[in-house]
This record gives C-alpha cells, structure tokens and sequence, in this order.
C-alpha cells in the first residue's frame, strides 16, 4: 500500500502494490470481492485524508475551513489498465485570491483581508464588476497588481506529517475490510 505525490505535483496518489494484492488472492476472496476490498479501502482512506486537511490546514494557513474546502477534491477510485485500483486526492495549492478572505477593509496605509495585511493595498472594482484587491507596483497609477495569499509551504508541512498517518490509516481500513469479505464469503 502507498501514497505517492504531494505538494510538488498537486495531488495525492493512493494505490494499492502488487504484493499486497498477490496475499489477499492466496485467501478465499473472489477476484471481484478484492476489487470491492481495494476501492473501499482507497476510498475510505482519500476521504479521510481530505477531512484531516480541513481540519489541519486552516489552522497552518489561517484561511477558513470554507475557502479550503473549495480546494481539496477527492477523486474516487478507479481501476486502470493495469488493473491496478487507484484514487486521488488532488490539492489546491494555487495562490488564493485576497478578496476570497473576509473583508477586513482600509487600514492605514493598505487593505485587512481575514488576518491578512496588504502594504499599500486598496480595494478596486474591475469592468467585469468583479472586485478584488490590488496595490501598486510603483509609485505610477500603473501598473498594479492582484493580492493573494500563497499557500503552498503551509500545505506542504501538513501534508508531508499526514503520508505515514495515512499508510497506517489505509492498511487498518484494509484489514477491516478483508475480514468483512472473508466473513461474507464464509457464510
């Protein structure tokens, strides 16, 4: 069992490896009872890692729970080529827009968005109607620039401290269910 990935490229992997399929095929489950026991496992596991992350990073990033949960997808598993089940837990570690935050308003000398000051930042509404928050590159009128908050090293932290939680939370799910299997299969 491994889950592969993390920040770098974006997204969680979960698979299931050769040799662990190859110990549940010496038991008595059906070939279609070790699929069922490979995709619930990946499944109930991506879910979990995708709640661990709403509940970890708000506190690493300071950006509500509601502005995260937009970001963290669960895919669910499917059974490739190969025929190797996998799922993926993709990660949104794209720049969050400022105006995504709760609107703190002017202060001073720039713009409060959620726990976040922008030096010399100022709300502006775009011909599209939307509005966001910019600040000034220089001390022209223009050119001016977008705020965002990046969120990648946060998210890198809580992701790297989650993998082993995981692999352990998978292989537990994973014996659960193929006692669940073997018991129906011996009824």
């Amino acid at each position: 069992m491994a889950i592969t990935g993390g920040v770098d490229t974006g997204f969680l992997s979960l698979t299931v490896e050769q040799d662990d399929i190859e110990r549940l095929v010496q038991t008595v489950l059906s070939p279609a009872a070790i699929k069922r026991v490979q995709s619930r496992g990946i499944n109930e596991t991506a879910a979990w890692i995708k709640s661990r992350l709403l509940r970890e990073l708000p506190s690493a990033t300071g950006i509500p729970r509601k502005v995260l949960a937009r970001r963290i997808k669960q895919r669910k598993a499917q059974a490739s080529l190969a025929d190797i089940i996998s799922g993926k837990v993709w990660l949104g570690i794209n720049p969050i827009d400022a105006m995504a935050l709760n609107d703190g308003g002017a202060v001073n000398s720039g713009y409060m968005a959620g726990d976040f000051y922008f030096e010399g930042g100022f709300k502006a509404k775009m011909r599209s109607g939307a509005t966001a928050i910019f600040a000034r590159t220089s001390r022209a009128r223009l050119p001016i620039k977008r705020q965002n908050i990046k969120i990648d090293s946060p998210f890198n932290e809580v992701v790297r401290r989650l993998i082993p939680q995981a692999e352990r939370e998978l292989a537990r799910k994973m014996q659960r269910l193929v006692s669940y299997e073997l018991e129906r299969a011996t009824r």
